[in-house]
């Protein structure tokens, strides 16, 4: 009598147990961009003035697939939320070209003291294309791109639809393939006209957080695409670019050429400025 007591007990008990369990994570499209449209709010808001180190190698190949060009630089990278503009901000501060030290210009934190970040992003962009190799002209190549596609005021001009779900040790984590379907893009070619982008974002479906992202685009002849890894940083305890990929390809009747770069960013820390963003 007393074994059968015993597993009664244990009977009673169970479906109290499954209730206490923890519901699925809800892994539908429309969820995750719910969860990805409140984890940018926080995001933005904790990821304000923070500086890195970055190291990239810039490769041209010609049609042959042969290396025509290779060239290493590094520098700083500042990364800032502009609220007024509802964008980011990314300046780079080119230090070194393939290990020589380049003409120093004007001092990135004396800059960011006085002057509009604005101003200052397109000044800095303007002197680090000078280091820039191949035919092809860009100046959209930041990491945090794909965060903008996430953005609420952006979503709506892009059809989303989810491709796999992963489910590890790490959590629950959606791919959404997208597509640009509405203007204004957020590239604009040199013309003023439209690029549609498409690609594919990995995200934590509970939190929303973005981990990887893919993003392709094409004008004309050329074609482009960016593809970015974010890693947790444990100093600032927060998830930020560890890499990113950049693959541009030129297919014209009198030239053909592909541009390769390869970016790592380490050494993230905070970076206290007076100037308001602006």
């Amino acid at each position: 009598m007393q074994r059968f007591l015993m597993l009664l007990c244990v009977a009673a008990v169970a479906p109290v147990l499954a209730q206490d369990q923890a519901r699925p994570v809800d892994t539908s499209t429309r969820a995750v961009l719910a969860a990805a449209t409140s984890y940018l709010k926080a995001y933005q808001e904790a990821l304000r003035f923070v500086i890195a180190d970055e190291q990239a190698v810039q490769e041209v190949f010609d049609d042959r697939d042969r290396r025509r060009a290779r060239r290493e630089t590094s520098g700083d990278f500042f990364l800032a939320w502009v609220p007024a503009d509802g964008g980011w901000l990314s300046v780079r501060d080119i230090t070194t070209v393939d290990g020589k030290p380049v003409e120093a210009g004007a001092d990135l934190r004396g800059l960011l003291n006085r002057g509009s970040m604005a101003s200052i992003g397109r000044a800095m962009a303007d002197r680090n294309a000078r280091y820039n190799i191949g035919v092809v002209t860009r100046n959209f190549n930041e990491p945090m791109f794909a965060l903008m596609i996430l953005d609420a005021k952006h979503q709506s001009r892009f059809r989303f639809e989810r491709k796999s779900v992963g489910r590890g040790d790490a959590g629950t984590s959606v791919t959404l393939t997208f597509t640009e379907r509405d203007r204004p893009t957020l590239v604009q070619a040199a013309s003023g006209g439209p690029v549609f982008t498409s690609g594919e974002l990995v995200l934590d479906a509970e939190t929303g957080r973005l981990q990887w992202s893919l993003v392709n685009m094409k004008d004309g002849p050329t074609a482009a695409q960016l593809t970015t890894t974010f890693t947790e940083n444990e100093k600032l305890k927060l998830w930020l670019p560890a890499t990113m990929q950049e693959r541009y390809s030129h297919s014209s009747p009198r030239l053909k050429e592909t541009v390769v770069v390869e970016s790592t960013y380490t050494n993230y820390r905070r970076f206290e400025v007076t100037a308001r963003i602006r």
